[in-house]
């Protein structure tokens, strides 16, 4: 199939930019049950995926092969099939899914943000709050930092508030 390889690696790499997100909210136990059908969680997931693949040069993508690396990432994320899960995503999409549609926004704000996309982020609301929050506590409010302060707030605790799951 035309462009395979180049959907295959270019959700590989994708794959390596967000897995830090699984691993964020992975217990002892592993992910929580449901994890994968969660509306919050697909699209957050959804977000970083595909700024993920604009960050990597993707847009030019056919609207097709933006859905195979779509489908291919998930898959290698979850470990599973990612059509399902990509599927499922695409449908709290289409519905218009308000905790779907607040962490696909978040998803996509947090990876352009770490890979300092986002013109001006130092006047966005949340970005000055993570840093006055880092400074308080005589933390220094690196790009670093910050990401993973916003990452903490943003996916971390919504995560483990939703499945009622500790660190």
């Amino acid at each position: 199939m035309f462009g395979s390889k180049q959907n295959k690696e270019m959700a590989a790499r994708i794959g390596e930019a967000v897995q830090p997100m699984i691993g964020h909210v992975h217990t002892a136990h592993g992910l929580p049950t449901g994890f994968w059908n969660d509306s919050y969680v697909l699209g957050y997931l959804m977000g970083q995926i595909n700024a993920w693949m604009s960050v990597f040069d993707g847009d030019n993508f056919s609207i097709a092969d933006k859905g195979r690396v779509l489908v291919e990432a998930f898959g290698l994320l979850s470990g599973q099939k990612g059509k399902p899960i990509s599927e499922n995503a695409m449908v709290c999409a289409q519905q218009g899914t308000p905790d779907f549609l607040r962490a696909n926004q978040n998803g996509m704000f947090m990876a352009m943000y770490a890979a300092e996309k986002i013109p001006d982020a130092d006047t966005i609301g949340a970005v000055l709050d993570a840093k006055s929050a880092l400074a308080a506590n005589g933390a220094d409010p690196t790009t670093q930092a910050v990401t993973e302060h916003l990452v903490k707030l943003l996916w971390v605790e919504e995560v483990r508030t939703r499945f009622g799951v500790g660190g």
